[in-house]
């Protein structure tokens, strides 16, 4: 069997999000949840004080990029005040990533808010979307040209689906209509964003989340229907509303979807299943400790429906969380061969460190290095130094 070398100018790395590693966000929506309807995060992976070692254990470890994303609940932790002090922690770590050769990749919203912003309603009224365009506003002004690939909100079809509809994050709401409202609102705060962020230097995308849904039994028209519908509400609605530039006439219409290239999160196909109490449910794994069903031909598909957006396409997330790493080598060796050959942009690995895995804690081990919730020693694992080799011109 032929091996696949990694093109030049292919971007490989591993990517992290404020409020899974830093640890202490004590004015975001989710710390107001924690111990309720949420496991702690305490200190995470006190990234917040240890961000020098660990970005210079990503650099050692060979990789080229490393996302990150910058907390508005930090810099915003009032309504109408900014935090200078840890803005300019930010830009050191900008600093730092660059100063070891890697390519900072920025996101400015990933799930979380303050909790000042949600009590106002989040993202369901519109009037709300100016306290994130401050933000944004602050943080471009502060970091100026220092970055070059910006990502403006995470998820942006699945956070309205996780927070809004399924209640699973915060505000835990379960309301359709919510939903809709949400997602409208992030659609439109990302293209105001892209004008403050934009400039010839740097590109600027959005992230998108793709699990194509199969019928658990192929059999059974249920389960049928249900993948369907699964499919158009996460998956073809984002990609079809992005591919036309504009809203469809029943969430209001108008123009939308400014971005330069796509951010594709892709871990896992869905396998759902009629259920009449619960309407569906989703079947699970035991082969990795989120139950996700893993499947790399899933990456293929994505990939082909991503691109009818008609924009270059980055791998901004990918992983699995198992204590084996061999399959984690396995799983990455699968999904960068096709991210390869389908000639997106780059990969980026998720997680760089085990973290805080939203509602399951840290019992999920996604890194590339292990990071013991306890002592928070890191050991980088095999598959760190597998994928630091591919992204210096190995071959698969």
């Amino acid at each position: 069997m032929s091996r696949i070398k990694v093109p030049s100018g292919f971007v490989i790395g591993a990517a992290m999000s404020a409020y899974q590693v830093e640890g202490n966000n004590t004015n975001a929506d989710w710390w107001h949840y924690e111990g309720d309807r949420l496991p702690r995060s305490g200190s995470a992976c006190d990234f917040w004080n240890r961000y020098r070692d660990d970005i210079e254990l990503a650099a050692s470890l060979g990789l080229r990029a490393l996302r990150i994303s910058i907390a508005w609940d930090r810099i915003m932790p009032s309504e109408g005040k900014v935090d200078d002090e840890s803005m300019d922690r930010y830009i050191d770590m900008v600093k730092e990533i660059k100063g070891h050769g890697m390519e900072p990749i920025i996101t400015l919203h990933h799930f979380v808010n303050p909790i000042w912003f949600t009590t106002r309603g989040g993202w369901v009224r519109e009037d709300n979307v100016k306290y994130f365009l401050d933000f944004v506003k602050y943080v471009v002004d502060s970091i100026g040209d220092r970055v070059k690939y910006w990502l403006t909100i995470n998820e942006i079809n699945l956070y309205p689906v996780l927070a809004y509809l399924l209640g699973v994050f915060p505000p835990f709401v379960m309301n359709m209509e919510y939903m809709w409202r949400a997602l409208v609102n992030l659609l439109k705060a990302n293209d105001k964003a892209y004008e403050l962020v934009k400039k010839p230097s740097n590109q600027v995308g959005l992230v998108i989340h793709i699990m194509p849904a199969e019928p658990a039994s192929k059999l059974s028209i249920a389960d049928w229907g249900l993948a369907m519908g699964m499919n158009y509400v996460l998956n073809r609605m984002i990609v079809n509303t992005l591919a036309k530039g504009k809203l469809p006439n029943w969430l209001g219409g108008g123009e939308i979807g400014r971005l330069d290239y796509v951010g594709l999160n892709y871990y896992a196909v869905a396998k759902v299943k009629f259920n009449p109490l619960t309407m569906g449910e989703l079947v699970t794994s035991r082969q990795n400790q989120r139950g996700w069903i893993i499947n790399p031909s899933g990456l293929k598909r994505a990939i082909r429906l991503t691109r009818k957006i008609g924009k270059p396409i980055m791998i901004t997330e990918n992983g699995i969380a198992t204590d084996n790493d061999n399959d984690r080598i396995t799983y990455i060796e699968k999904h960068l061969t096709i991210a390869i050959k389908e000639k997106v942009m780059g990969y980026l690995y998720w997680s760089l460190l085990d973290n805080y895995e939203w509602e399951m804690g840290y019992r999920a081990k996604f890194g590339l290095v292990e990071c013991d919730p306890a002592t928070l020693t890191r050991r980088p694992r095999g598959s760190a130094y597998f994928l630091g080799k591919l992204a210096n011109g190995g071959s698969i």
